[in-house]
């Protein structure tokens, strides 16, 4: 089919050739009934040519690996440590940019061995590369990674780590005094929600929360004691423990597991060798048994150290670990006290560390590609997730205010759209190069959230009818396999400007870079249809909105069938653009002969 369907809406709606205008792609996770995304102003979702889009600027690398640890294209020089969202230095203390990765504190689960029940308290790494931007101010940093909480997957793995600071809880400030005292501003949500109130939510788990902000910053040298402001005031008092002043690491000993390793962190990506181990312990004359294993759990070195103090009281320990290893690698070191009894391990420890390639040492063993591109590819959705996850939580704080104000919050939201830019590229890289070779890799698919049950449009012919289930199947389900049989006879099939090429390969990219378009064209098929004639032919258009000339024609009734997939600012947008721009879906008919003739974004 040698024509463009979207001609009478171009003529309709002209627009710039140096304004391409994105669809509004709030709407994912209203369809999939979740929560919903901030309408962003620059409507950067889905249509080919959000491929294109490269934020430039900003020197850094997302994550230089070739088979090796992640590690930060640029350093940072030394800065003062800001204490706000705003970025503005307002503390008396410069600390310089920390090396390697931020270091943030969690819970790990009790495996059954230890002497109390736990959790336990764990140092775990978050590598800067991830960010996008250069890290002025570390302390900052490092208490976002910590109120993101865990990545997707932490709370499976073993140990399990979890997080006891609340969903939804922002860092409003931090400043460092010259004293060593760290004063930390943190949203009402961190006290439960229960802000200034004498009601505080399960003071066990906030006493846990106050604990993975006080072991975090004191991990910084500079700092020894921590002071809690909540929405700017004092915090409450907390059973057990004042927070109205200074909490330093030694108020939460208890919650500290019999052997603590600070370093090497969990999940580290430092790799020195020797490996430097230090942490505290309280064990059976102070001895500390260690090994370190390879990957394949091939036993590197064994051996033990000494704290300095004994059975019923915590002293430090520290020992260089040497080991040789040809290729890098994640190993796992293992920490335990020896039984005097049986010789049995207790209250064992394992972290997983990064190995450096040791020079000169040799194997056969051969890189595999595919395995390093799936690799990256976790890393860079874990990225992703959590830059989505602090997007959502701008969006809370952004719900129900005028445009005039939340200009900070804005500022960010911006920052990290451009971020989500950046790691959508290093995706299609992934894809590319998975596809290169002829890997097998999993495609996500968003529309598995709709149901099964399509909604019959009775006006429609018997034929479009048939053929809208039929895409409607194919589509909600992501068989890849059943598409290139529905676009059969398409001829000049839409599904990008400025896109050629096969649909299909096209659809999974966009899927693998989480734009979800799966979500949209099913979403669309559900909606109410509209029709539009393109040379003498009819095409039946979902949604019904897109079928007409101009935004202000649209019937109310018709604009309200779009929610909740379109909301008051997206209708904004529509208005001020003249027309609807969004996903559509479109089939036409030639007789008896119904035909699928686009699926796009974008006007």
């Amino acid at each position: 089919m040698s024509r463009d369907p979207f001609s009478h809406l171009r003529e309709s709606n002209p627009m710039p050739d140096d304004h391409p205008v994105y669809p509004p792609m709030s709407t994912a996770e209203r369809i999939a009934g979740g929560k919903q995304r901030r309408p962003w102003p620059a409507w950067a979702l889905a249509g080919g040519l959000a491929l294109a889009v490269l934020v430039g600027g900003g020197a850094w690398l997302l994550w230089a690996r070739d088979g090796k640890q992640p590690e930060a294209a640029t350093t940072a020089p030394a800065t003062t440590l800001s204490a706000s969202t705003t970025g503005q230095p307002s503390t008396t203390t410069a600390l310089a940019f920390p090396e390697g990765d931020a270091v943030v504190y969690f819970f790990v689960e009790d495996d059954g061995t230890q002497v109390a029940p736990g959790p336990y308290l764990i140092a775990v790494a978050r590598p800067y590369a991830v960010l996008s931007h250069m890290v002025e101010d570390p302390v900052y940093e490092t208490l976002n990674f910590l109120v993101i909480g865990t990545y997707p997957g932490e709370e499976d793995a073993g140990p399990a780590l979890l997080s006891y600071i609340p969903e939804g809880t922002q860092v409003l400030g931090v400043e460092v005094g010259a004293e060593g005292t760290a004063t930390v501003d943190l949203s009402r949500e961190f006290l439960g929600g229960s802000g200034q109130s004498d009601v505080i939510l399960d003071p066990d788990a906030v006493r846990r929360a106050v604990a993975q902000v006080v072991y975090t910053l004191a991990r910084f040298p500079e700092i020894a004691q921590v002071c809690f402001l909540v929405e700017g005031e004092p915090a409450a008092a907390l059973e057990g423990l004042a927070l109205s002043g200074p909490v330093a690491r030694g108020a939460f000993q208890d919650l500290l597991p019999p052997i603590m390793i600070e370093s090497p962190v969990y999940f580290g990506s430092g790799g020195e060798n020797p490996l430097p181990v230090d942490g505290t312990a309280d064990v059976f004359e102070a001895t500390v048994s260690l090994e370190l294993l390879a990957e394949d759990g091939t036993v590197l070195w064994e051996g033990f150290t000494t704290a300095t103090c004994g059975t019923g009281c915590r002293g430090g320990f520290s020992v260089d670990i040497p080991y040789e290893v040809a290729d890098a690698q994640f190993g796992t070191l293992v920490a335990w006290e020896t039984s005097m009894e049986d010789g049995s391990r207790l209250y064992e420890r394992r972290h997983r560390v990064w190995l450096n390639a040791t020079p000169g040492v040799t194997t056969t063993t051969v890189p595999d590609p595919i395995a390093e591109q799936l690799a990256l590819r976790y890393d860079l959705d874990k990225a992703l997730d959590t830059m989505l996850e602090e997007l959502a939580a701008i969006d809370a704080q952004l719900a129900g205010l005028p445009i005039d104000q939340g200009a900070e919050l804005r500022t960010r939201a911006a920052q990290i759209d451009r971020q989500v830019s950046e790691v959508r590229e290093g995706l299609s890289r992934v894809f590319d190069e998975l596809a290169r070779l002829s890997a097998d890799f999993e495609i996500p698919c968003s529309a598995e959230v709709l149901g099964s049950e399509l909604t019959g449009q009775p006006d429609l012919p018997q034929a479009v009818a048939d053929l809208r289930y039929q895409v409607y199947e194919a589509v909600r389900g992501c068989y890849w396999d059943q598409l290139p049989a529905l676009l059969e006879g398409a001829g000049d099939f839409s599904y990008s400007f400025g896109e050629s090429g096969d649909p299909v390969t096209f659809w999974q990219r966009m899927e693998f870079l989480h734009y979800q378009p799966m979500l949209y064209m099913a979403g669309m098929l559900a909606r109410p249809f509209g029709v539009v004639e393109s040379d003498g032919l009819p095409i039946y258009a979902w949604p019904s909105a897109h079928a007409y000339g101009s935004w202000v024609a649209v019937p109310e009734a018709e604009k309200q069938a779009l929610k909740p997939l379109y909301d008051e600012a997206d209708f904004g947008f529509f208005e001020e653009f003249g027309g609807y721009v969004g996903y559509r879906v479109g089939i036409t008919l030639d007789g008896d002969w119904a035909q699928w003739v686009y699926a796009i974004s974008g006007d």
